[in-house]
């Protein structure tokens, strides 16, 4: 993996290599839209539990009522959710020996399940529940409790914006620079400023295709990369599977 640096790594470098000034919150908006355009995303598994709150979801018809519901909010960097649960694992409830179930079959369950956490970082504990996600809430038809999520995450400096890479950097000021004389060009109908921002235009689009590509890809990415693209017995008993170059 390649050395990550805060997403204000690329601030200085517009007016060092441009001469834009930008100020912080601008460049943050125009920053995270041309990160958005690279598409790479520095992610990690979370696991996150919450109560839920009394909440309705909004009309999808537009008619202004709400309909009864509970929800959570999403932590601020879920990216994908991978799994959502709540309560106690599946288990055996009718039987004609208890009234309320089988609780042995519960307990048998529970601890089958919790094996499982050591096995697969996909894995997480409880009953899926069904939802509905709107924005950064889901909502749900009952109070379920304590509500478990897994997700994917973007790792998030002490700002809270993405970490970048150093050719991310130079893409991102590119286009901050890029859309300031647009917008200058625009405003002042300077034919000029217009033929600088083509030209940085097209400088952006190569920097941005180069920043979709790591510098360097060490033996353990490598080995993840065979893993996807083969049969799941690619390692066999003495044969050597480490990637050499």
């Amino acid at each position: 993996m390649e050395h990550m640096d805060e997403f204000y790594t690329a601030y200085p470098l517009i007016k060092q290599l441009y001469g834009v000034e930008l100020t912080p919150e601008d460049f943050e908006e125009i920053g995270l839209i041309a990160w958005r355009h690279i598409g790479n995303k520095f992610t990690k598994l979370y696991r996150y539990s919450s109560n839920l709150l009394c909440d309705a979801p909004p009309c999808k018809n537009g008619c202004g009522q709400k309909i009864e519901g509970f929800s959570m909010l999403l932590p601020c960097n879920c990216d994908i959710l991978e799994a959502v649960t709540y309560g106690w694992e599946d288990w055996k409830y009718t039987t004609n020996k208890t009234v309320n179930g089988d609780y042995s079959s519960q307990f048998t369950e529970n601890y089958i399940e919790a094996r499982k956490i050591t096995q697969s970082p996909l894995y997480i504990s409880g009953r899926y529940v069904k939802y509905e996600r709107v924005g950064d809430k889901l909502y749900f038809d009952k109070d379920y409790g304590t509500i478990n999520i897994l997700y994917k995450g973007v790792v998030l400096d002490e700002e809270g914006l993405p970490y970048i890479t150093e050719k991310e950097a130079l893409a991102i000021a590119t286009y901050c620079a890029m859309t300031r004389l647009r917008r200058d060009g625009l405003v002042s109908h300077n034919n000029a400023i217009l033929q600088e921002y083509q030209m940085l235009y097209q400088e952006w689009l190569k920097l941005c295709s180069a920043a979709r590509v790591p510098y360097y890809i060490n033996q353990n990415e490598w080995n993840e990369i065979l893993d996807a693209n083969s049969s799941w017995d690619r390692k066999r008993f003495n044969f050597s599977f480490k990637p050499i170059r």
